[in-house]
C-alpha cells in the first residue's frame, strides 16, 4: 500500500492537467442557478464536486486557481506542502497532514481564486488526498499559469512561481 502504482490502479486515477492524478468521485444532483453565484461563471453548477488526488514525490501541482473555495483532505502516504499566493499577492504556506504535533492539518481550505500549487515534501512517497469543490468544478472554473506570467504580476515570489510552473 505504500506504492503509489497500487493506488493510481485501484482507484483508477487518471492524469490531471495541473500534475499528479484524480478521479472525480462525487457530483451533487442540487445545482446553483448561474444567476444566484458570483460573477464569472459560465453558468450552473453542482452545488458541489469532490474528487480523489494522488500526487508523487518530485512531481508537483502546477499554480493555478479555481473560481470555487476548495478543501483538501488527507487520507494517505506523505504531507503535503501547499503554497498559495492569496488576492493582495501574499504568499501563504499550509501543510496538510496527519502530524498535528508538527502544525500540519487533516484538510486546508483554498479559497476561490486563490494561486496555489503543491508538493509532497517526504521523498520516495505519496499523498493521497481528497478535494471537494464548492460550487462545484468545472474546467471552465480552472486557470492553470504560465511561469512567465505569473512572475510579470508577482515578482517577490520568483521562487515558488519558479519551482510550481513551467
Amino acid at each position: 500500500m505504500n506504492d503509489p502504482q497500487f493506488w493510481i490502479q485501484h482507484l483508477n486515477l487518471q492524469p490531471h492537467p495541473e500534475g499528479g492524478f484524480f478521479r472525480e468521485t462525487f457530483r451533487s444532483v442540487l445545482e446553483v442557478d448561474h444567476k444566484q453565484l458570483p460573477y464569472g461563471y459560465s453558468g450552473d453548477r453542482k452545488i458541489s464536486t469532490s474528487i480523489y488526488y494522488l500526487l508523487r514525490s518530485g512531481e508537483i501541482s502546477r499554480l493555478h486557481r479555481l473560481r470555487s473555495d476548495e478543501l483538501w483532505y488527507y487520507h494517505f502516504g506523505g504531507s503535503l506542502r501547499i503554497v498559495m499566493i492569496d488576492h493582495e499577492g501574499n504568499k501563504h504556506t499550509k501543510i496538510l497532514g496527519a502530524k498535528l504535533e508538527k502544525a500540519e492539518r487533516p484538510q486546508v481550505l483554498i479559497p476561490a481564486g486563490t494561486i496555489f500549487g503543491a508538493e509532497v515534501m517526504e521523498s520516495d512517497s505519496f499523498s493521497l488526498l481528497g478535494c471537494l469543490v464548492s460550487p462545484g468544478f468545472e474546467f471552465d472554473d480552472f486557470e492553470i499559469y504560465e511561469r512567465d506570467e505569473l512572475l510579470q504580476v508577482y515578482p517577490k515570489h520568483a521562487e515558488i512561481i519558479n519551482k510550481f510552473s513551467t
